[in-house]
């Protein structure tokens, strides 16, 4: 097959680097569940003295034997968390799981697919499970796609350096992912990952895209076009293309050039590890100097101290404000303080859209009318001389209300309160205490009553009301008792 979009000349980057990473998930996501295919794949980057980054689902963390395996790689590799959500780490965490879903569905995978709450719930629980294995919290993370708000906890509460994420495509997989500088690193926004903008985080891409072939269409007939192994073998392509690729992202142009490199360990590594070889093999004929996720952050900083001004990939020009590619009529403009709705949210779509367009972009900027609105009653409260043990007691009720469930369990019904998301305490119809933690499916679908933030608001005016009626009617006593003892009086005298 003949592809005639790259250009054929040697390597021209100032500086040229790789970054081999390879996502590391649950053998029970492997075709072949023994210890070969990482046995394989570390042999080949051993072979030929390479570092790499081998980013662990957390589900491996109770993988005994793969554990040992990883922890006798040398000290040329970085280990990182590969932020992928299964339901074992989900109730780990004690937090809810998507039912009926497949494991890669966006809803259930990515971080996005849950509350804010609960993403903080999920990522403790991953660093916690990596440094009680490996004794140290990891500086590097990857997952296809990461939300502003993860990355952002994921960097002030735990130091994070880089972060990977997939690069551009438009329906691959049910993941829409379109918009960021094309196929180069960045620092993004604090609030939009697909921003370059002032973070700390560098933000590196999975499978970097033909610059030309991968921008029109849609699913993997277009994004196949890459430099991942499995993505141009299935193209009819073989190691002359994986050539002229990387050679358009070592662009003289620029004074860094980056590729990403690596094979989903046990899933295409196993079919793929002979192309593999053969991408390291020119890698290390070429002289392309390999770093680690987070030595290529701080050699990015060395170069750069922050995002350049311009990069030019083949036909595409990126700035921090925008990304353009006149030869196909592509303009991007980034709109400082928009993000998606994920930033605040969390998103059970089907679909996983992150398409850089309006239509998907929602203000950063939220009014935070709760502040004024606790002034306003505390104010109203103490003019009003409102009974605040009255109110206390009623907030308090509000929010025992809301933990209490009810349902049937195989005949039985049960009533009582879940403290978290799985413990329930409570009595069944049998007289029969309860003390445990149910599973996933019975815990989420018990029946509750939704206590929202309005029904806090809605008893503060009841009591307001009723502190005002109160205190009419208690001024209307004493008037009519003033007025009662002033007719005794007289009646006396």
């Amino acid at each position: 097959m003949a592809v005639t979009s790259l250009g054929t000349g040697g390597l021209r980057a100032e500086e040229k680097y790789v970054t081999i990473v390879n996502p590391v998930r649950s053998r029970e996501l492997w075709k072949n569940k023994s210890l070969k295919p990482i046995e394989d794949q570390y042999k080949v980057i051993e072979d030929f003295e390479k570092k790499a980054t081998w980013l662990i689902q957390d589900d491996v963390t109770r993988d005994e034997e793969l554990v040992e395996k990883i922890k006798n790689f040398n000290n040329k590799q970085e280990l990182g968390i590969f932020l992928e959500i299964s339901s074992e780490l989900a109730m780990r965490a004690r937090v809810y799981y998507p039912i009926n879903r497949p494991w890669y569905s966006p809803e259930a995978v990515f971080l996005s697919g849950y509350s804010r709450q609960d993403r903080i719930k999920l990522i403790d629980r991953m660093m916690k499970d990596f440094k009680d294995i490996f004794g140290y919290f990891p500086k590097s993370v990857g997952a296809w796609w990461i939300d502003a708000y993860s990355l952002n906890y994921l960097k002030t509460r735990y130091g994070i350096k880089t972060a990977m994420i997939v690069a551009d495509q438009k329906t691959t997989d049910d993941y829409g992912v379109w918009g960021q500088w094309w196929g180069y690193p960045y620092y993004p926004a604090n609030n939009n990952i697909l921003v370059p903008g002032n973070s700390t985080v560098l933000i590196i891409q999975w499978a970097l895209r033909d610059p030309e072939l991968a921008y029109s269409g849609t699913g993997p007939k277009t994004s196949n076009y890459s430099l991942q192994a499995n993505d141009y073998i299935s193209q009819g392509l073989d190691i002359k293309y994986f050539e002229k690729l990387a050679n358009v992202y070592f662009d003289q142009r620029n004074k860094l050039g980056q590729i990403t490199v690596g094979l989903e360990t046990g899933i295409e590594s196993v079919d793929y590890i002979d192309e593999y070889k053969n991408q390291l093999e020119w890698i290390n004929n070429n002289q392309i100097k390999d770093l680690t996720m987070t030595e290529t952050e701080i050699k990015y900083r060395e170069v750069y101290g922050k995002n350049p001004e311009e990069v030019r990939i083949g036909d595409w020009k990126m700035t921090p404000n925008y990304r353009e590619n006149l030869k196909l009529g592509d303009r991007i403009e980034y709109r400082k303080g928009m993000v998606f709705s994920d930033y605040f949210k969390k998103d059970d779509s089907i679909f996983l859209n992150r398409i850089y367009t309006e239509k998907n972009l929602v203000s950063s900027y939220r009014f935070p009318y709760q502040i004024p609105v606790i002034i306003l009653f505390l104010g109203l409260g103490w003019l009003l001389k409102i009974n605040w043990l009255t109110v206390g007691f009623g907030m308090l009720g509000l929010k025992i209300i809301g933990y209490l469930r009810y349902s049937t369990v195989e005949g039985e019904r049960m009533a009582g309160i879940l403290i978290d998301n799985f413990r329930f305490v409570g009595i069944t119809d049998k007289i029969r205490f309860i003390n445990q933690d149910f599973s996933n499916l019975v815990a989420s679908s018990m029946l509750k009553i939704e206590i929202r933030e309005i029904y806090y608001v809605i008893w503060f005016i009841v009591c307001l009301l009723i502190g005002v009626g109160y205190g009419r009617y208690i001024k209307i006593r004493l008037r009519q008792g003033y007025g009662g003892q002033a007719k005794n009086n007289e009646k006396s005298n």
